[in-house]
């Protein structure tokens, strides 16, 4: 049986079923990270904008189960997969996901993978952090530099230090504040915000 939480809305006790709380979490992530692809910089010398999915990204492999996580952003690449435009610059469709910046995307599941993996074994350890979760969420980044870097050097014949100097080097400062900020929410939730969408 799925656990409950009750929730006081309009002075009234609501009960909502875990499932329910973790489609929310689902959809909430989905909407968050298309939104975070809208808002977007392009940049000269790279095919890869600056956006605020990253940012996004980071927080839904905290709040949401490992397997909602990869759900939510299966989703994402599925939807721009399908030619909606969800992804980057508003744009979608199969070619996209081959295309230069094809790499971070998938790297956004690795990411889910690593932030996850790496938050419930500081937990178990009872050594949950704000240093440990910067670690934690920068790590995330770097699976998602690491995709992103290798796909780039793959399709465009870029050198390392090619890549480095156009596909992470400009990213570097803005995803440090992303991971500063996503630490700080998630360090400052209470227990029950942290476990909301993984009853």
């Amino acid at each position: 049986m799925q656990k409950q939480l009750s929730w006081n809305v309009l002075g009234k006790d609501i009960l909502t079923d875990g499932l329910m709380r973790r489609g929310v979490g689902i959809l909430a992530f989905l909407i968050l990270t298309i939104e975070g692809a809208f808002l977007y910089i392009p940049l000269p010398g790279t095919p890869v904008p600056i956006t605020l999915q990253t940012f996004f990204v980071l927080l839904c492999a905290a709040f949401l189960r490992r397997k909602d996580g990869f759900l939510t952003q299966g989703a994402y690449i599925g939807l721009g997969a399908l030619g909606l435009p969800v992804l980057s610059q508003a744009t979608g469709g199969i070619l996209r996901l081959f295309g230069p910046t094809g790499g971070y995307l998938a790297g956004f599941a690795v990411c889910i993978y690593v932030v996850s993996a790496l938050l419930d074994y500081f937990k178990n350890k009872n050594q949950l952090t704000f240093l440990k979760i910067l670690f934690t969420f920068a790590s995330g980044i770097a699976a998602i530099y690491l995709c992103g870097g290798l796909w780039l050097a793959f399709i465009t014949k870029f050198s390392i230090s090619e890549v480095i100097t156009c596909g992470i080097m400009p990213f570097i400062a803005g995803d440090a504040l992303k991971v500063i900020f996503a630490a700080i929410i998630f360090h400052k939730s209470n227990s029950r915000m942290k476990n909301l969408f993984k009853a």
